[in-house]
C-alpha cells in the first residue's frame, strides 16, 4: 500500500496543529511572554512540518514493514 502526497500533506498538517499548540503552551509557560511564545511555536513548527513531509515521503519508499 502506498499513501498518496495529499494524504502525506493532511498527517503533517493535523500533526502540526498539535505540536503548535503544545510548543505555544509549553513556551508560554517558560517565558509567560505570548509573543515570545507564539513566535518560538509558530517558526518552530513551521520549519519541522516540513521536514516531516520529507520524513513520510521517504519512509513511504522504503519496503520495510509493509504488508501488501
Amino acid at each position: 500500500m502506498k499513501e498518496t502526497r495529499k494524504r502525506s500533506i493532511a498527517k503533517s498538517i493535523v500533526w502540526r496543529f498539535i505540536c503548535i499548540v503544545v510548543s505555544i503552551v509549553v513556551s508560554y509557560l517558560l517565558t509567560a511572554r505570548l509573543d515570545v511564545a507564539v513566535a518560538i511555536g509558530g517558526i518552530y513548527n513551521v520549519i519541522t512540518m516540513i521536514l516531516y513531509y520529507f520524513h513520510e515521503r521517504f519512509w513511504n519508499r522504503v519496503k520495510w514493514g509493509k504488508i501488501e
